[in-house]
């Protein structure tokens, strides 16, 4: 099995306090509440214990759709500053798996709060995919944007009303 690793940040300011954002980030069963559901991700189940905190455990993905699914731990929480997830999926297609290592940091500033989610993906495949880990890595990529906006979306339209 090859192995390589792959990282990107991603940050945006968001006009709402530290403290709703990180409740957002942190209240795993509602997700659904500000992130709608896609190709990739349709809701987490199986949250406990709850409320979250560090070595919470969750289902999350398309709970209910074999392949389509994943367990994952909180393994970092500092309220309201930061709070990270692990958890590892399965690409049968590519004979594929992906260590999924989440990092958010909450920074208040001017008003408002900077959002940075580290993503650090640890990918293991035969070799003879290797040239197919673009396909991977893209797919994360869209959807940790798709996050970031909609929790951005969501936080804001709450602060305004």
């Amino acid at each position: 099995m090859a192995r390589s690793q792959w990282h990107r940040f991603y940050a945006t300011s968001v006009e709402a306090p530290p403290d709703v954002l990180f409740r957002l980030l942190s209240d795993l069963p509602n997700y659904a509440d500000w992130l709608p559901g896609s190709a990739a991700y349709g809701h987490t189940t199986d949250v406990e214990p709850y409320p979250v905190q560090q070595g919470t455990r969750y289902h999350d993905g398309k709970p209910g759709e074999p392949g389509k699914d994943w367990w994952g731990t909180v393994t970092g929480f500092q309220p309201p500053g930061s709070v990270d997830f692990q958890h590892t999926i399965r690409v049968a297609q590519l004979m594929a798996t992906v260590d999924v290592h989440i990092h958010y940091s909450l920074e208040a500033a001017d008003g408002a709060t900077t959002v940075t989610r580290w993503l650090v993906l640890d990918v293991a495949m035969p070799a003879v995919f290797r040239p197919l880990r673009p396909l991977i890595t893209a797919g994360f990529d869209k959807e940790n944007v798709r996050t970031m906006a909609a929790l951005k979306a969501y936080a804001e339209s709450r602060a305004a009303a």
